[in-house]
């Protein structure tokens, strides 16, 4: 039995692993809570979707927890039970799957709402599903082989799996990537904040990305340890952190953005979409976050110009027309008010100033 050969490549592998599920388990509690107090005025889809995700992740912790004490402890110098594949190790597979579909649909709606492309959204979904149903293969065929050491048998199912899901979430940081990329404008300010979040979609996709494509091949390498069911627990905990941060992260974006408001281009271009409408980068009524980009209007600035302007006549030229001619000096002021309009606007005129007095010219915006 592979499992009475190394203890450290088996249980002691996912020992760790559930030590790790934990932390990160609890990593999620936090950013769950910090969630329902924070957007208090999200779309009730939306909530609904993170205490699912929270619900799927509590329950696959208790599975692994369940199946750990069973090895260990309840059947604690029964070596015989080593090699069986438990109910609690065999389901827990469906949990991950579970979580793994909703977050990558998430995702992928928020791709179609930046990109309004059917085919890349309609890739995404098809890997993801595929992900999700050879989940369900493995743990039909899982209760079938009864032992870990048939587990070869199942490795075309496993490493196909994951490696939709890697796939899947590569498919989704590049096309977010690409798409706010079209999206820079001229302003630096305004590139700043496609950048951050072209940051945010990288680290989300790429760490579970990462994470899914080692359980494909540790497996297809190792099939008869639990090397791979290490990663694999920690995965499902890295997709539900994932669509946390992504949701948590947009006051930081918000405040970011306010902090630049005073700029030319003030990131007016910037919207969200909620329920099928535009809703603005500063709007309380800011909800699920997804990131679209609106027409850009020009914001009110207000400029006022003062000129003065100095006319001196040719004394030479009035000197032959009429005896006693001088120096004449007129004086013009004129000003207007600019605040989102191509016309001028004049204001009262200058009285004359002294001629000398020296010239002087201002320029004043607000």
């Amino acid at each position: 039995m592979a499992a009475l050969k190394n203890l450290g490549t088996t249980f002691g592998a996912i020992f760790i692993a559930l030590v790790a599920s934990a932390v990160f388990y609890g990593v999620t509690v936090t950013q769950t809570f910090l969630y329902y107090r924070k957007y208090p005025n999200d779309s009730w889809i939306i909530k609904i979707t993170v205490l699912v995700l929270w619900l799927l992740d509590t329950s696959h912790l208790i599975l692994c927890t369940v199946a750990v004490y069973w090895y260990l402890v309840t059947n604690f110098g029964q070596y015989e039970t080593l090699d069986n594949c438990t109910w609690s190790m065999n389901i827990q597979a469906d949990f991950n799957g579970l979580i793994a579909i909703i977050v990558q649909f998430y995702f992928a709606r928020r791709v179609y709402l930046l990109s309004e492309n059917w085919i890349i959204t309609g890739i995404i979904m098809i890997l993801s599903i595929a992900h999700f149903s050879l989940g369900i293969v493995f743990t039909v065929g899982a209760f079938s082989v009864l032992h870990f050491s048939r587990y070869p048998r199942l490795t075309w199912v496993t490493s196909t799996g994951l490696g939709c899901a890697a796939a899947a979430d590569i498919l989704i940081a590049v096309a977010m990537c690409h798409y706010l990329a079209k999206r820079r404008t001229g302003y630096k300010r305004t590139n700043s904040i496609i950048m951050t979040l072209m940051i945010f979609s990288i680290n989300t996709g790429l760490l579970t990305s990462i994470i899914a494509t080692v359980c494909a091949i540790t497996f297809a390498i190792m099939p008869t340890n639990f090397v791979w069911q290490s990663f694999f627990w920690v995965l499902g905990k890295c997709y539900v952190n994932s669509l946390l941060a992504t949701l948590n992260s947009r006051e930081y974006i918000c405040e970011k953005a306010r902090r630049q408001q005073n700029s030319f281009a003030e990131l007016s271009n910037l919207e969200f979409q909620h329920d099928g409408r535009s809703v603005s980068l500063h709007s309380t009524a800011l909800r699920d976050g997804d990131l679209i980009f609106s027409k850009w209007e020009p914001m009110p600035l207000s400029i006022a110009v003062e000129t003065v302007i100095t006319q001196i006549t040719d004394e030479a030229s009035h000197r032959h027309q009429r005896d006693g001619s001088r120096h004449t000096r007129h004086n013009y002021k004129s000003s207007f008010a600019y605040a989102g309009s191509s016309s001028p606007l004049p204001v009262s005129s200058a009285p004359p100033i002294p001629q000398n007095e020296s010239i002087s010219s201002q320029f004043e915006s607000a």
